[in-house]
């Protein structure tokens, strides 16, 4: 009897998930494109807006056709944002240490810089500019916050660059 209750409960959980991908995709497509201007983009802000939906589904079987729609545009809006906020901050900083160094135009080692820096500063240097690992990928790997990769990461830079000069 347990079993069968646990196995309708899942099944309730992905109707509801179905009718919600089905009833709002292409209006959450929509909103993450307008912002993001990209389709590709959008289908992965989508995505992830409907990876936390799944987490909740349950509370939007009590909820009125409105607030579900409110509530799956409102979470796709932010993610979106998340993510345009993300490519906002790398779009500022060079691709690989070597664009810096093109940058600037000097023929100074530019490891010899980075390794100068204290331990914080290149882990996150070497994780987002070497190895190519975006924000949120190298805060779990240091097991840091996102802010704290951005702040590491925008000192560095101003670190390398006075060292570079």
């Amino acid at each position: 009897m347990h079993l069968q209750m646990q196995m309708h409960i899942a099944d309730n959980r992905y109707t509801m998930l179905e009718t919600l991908y089905k009833t709002y995709l292409n209006v959450m497509l929509s909103k993450a494109k307008g912002i993001l201007g990209d389709h590709a983009l959008a289908e992965d802000a989508v995505h992830e807006a409907f990876i936390r939906i799944s987490r909740h589904i349950s509370r939007f079987n009590t909820m009125s056709a409105d607030e579900r729609r409110y509530l799956c545009i409102t979470i796709v809006k932010n993610v979106a944002l998340n993510m345009l906020r993300d490519r906002k901050h790398t779009e500022e900083l060079p691709e690989d240490l070597s664009a810096l160094q093109k940058d600037i135009n000097l023929g100074i080692d530019i490891d010899a810089a980075v390794n100068a820096l204290d331990e914080g500063h290149r882990h996150v240097v070497l994780l987002r500019l070497r190895y190519g690992f975006d924000t949120y990928q190298t805060a779990k790997l240091l097991g840091i916050k996102y802010g704290t990769v951005l702040s590491r990461l925008s000192t560095a830079k101003k670190l390398l660059q006075n060292a570079l000069k």
